[in-house]
């Protein structure tokens, strides 16, 4: 490239944030004069903008204009004045809802200045409205399990959670809860007393009916997920804006 086509092509893309090949095309077409091809670019993402947010064209102009014609930022900027942060989450993430959980989670968190020690405060949890009350004490919940187990599971905050699933209308998985607790509970009034810590652990998951309920635990699982991304939707406005 000879050093007048450098410079006019520096020129331009000190106007706007172009790529190289597109900047060539667009000098190319406006017999290399770096002012013509830059309003000639503006226009263009005027036009992409205005297909991909359905705003006005005098509209997108003014996004581009306060973004430095970066598509990307008017885009997100747009997003932004459109859309709260778990509306924008809910759009991004649809396809993958834990994804999604997990995001509105950690917005949820952030914005109540949840305190947590590893795990969350399920006495400062409960002092949440319903909604997020609701989604957090299942969110945490569910994440406990993930990580330590269903036998474990049942020793963590487990009225708390059942309170919540039958706020769902998810009876079936909180009776499937409930039973493996009490099934749980038993096999320790019977055994604790003669068993070591790691005799009774191995009962406790070789039984047969605590292993049904387990089972059937985790085929109600993903149905959960869906229920409490339906609760966030049916109650936005009780979640981060």
């Amino acid at each position: 490239m000879d050093p007048t086509s450098t410079h006019t092509l520096q020129q331009l893309r000190a106007l706007i944030p172009i790529g190289l090949r597109h900047a060539q095309a667009l000098l190319a077409r406006c017999a290399n004069n770096p002012q013509q091809a830059a309003e000639l670019y503006k226009a263009e993402l005027v036009q992409v903008l205005v297909d991909k947010s359905g705003l006005a064209a005098e509209q997108a102009r003014e996004h581009l204009h306060a973004a430095g014609y970066d598509l990307n930022r008017a885009l997100h900027a747009i997003e932004e004045a459109r859309f709260t942060l778990t509306q924008r989450i809910l759009r991004k993430h649809h396809r993958d809802p834990g994804q999604a959980l997990d995001l509105i989670a950690q917005a949820v968190e952030t914005a109540e200045q949840l305190p947590r020690q590893y795990w969350l405060d399920f006495e400062r949890l409960e002092q949440l409205p319903p909604a997020p009350r609701c989604f957090m004490v299942l969110h945490e919940w569910l994440a406990f399990e993930d990580w330590e187990g269903f036998d474990s599971a049942l020793h963590f905050h487990l009225p708390q959670a059942i309170a919540q699933l039958r706020l769902l209308q998810l009876d079936a998985l909180a009776n499937t809860l409930e039973q493996a607790d009490q099934r749980q509970q038993q096999l320790r009034s019977a055994h604790g007393a003669s068993d070591s810590a790691t005799e009774l652990a191995a009962r406790i998951n070789q039984d047969p009916l605590f292993n049904r309920c387990q089972d059937s635990y985790c085929q109600g699982r993903t149905q959960l997920d869906e229920r409490l991304l339906e609760w966030v939707v049916q109650h936005q406005a009780a979640f981060p804006a």
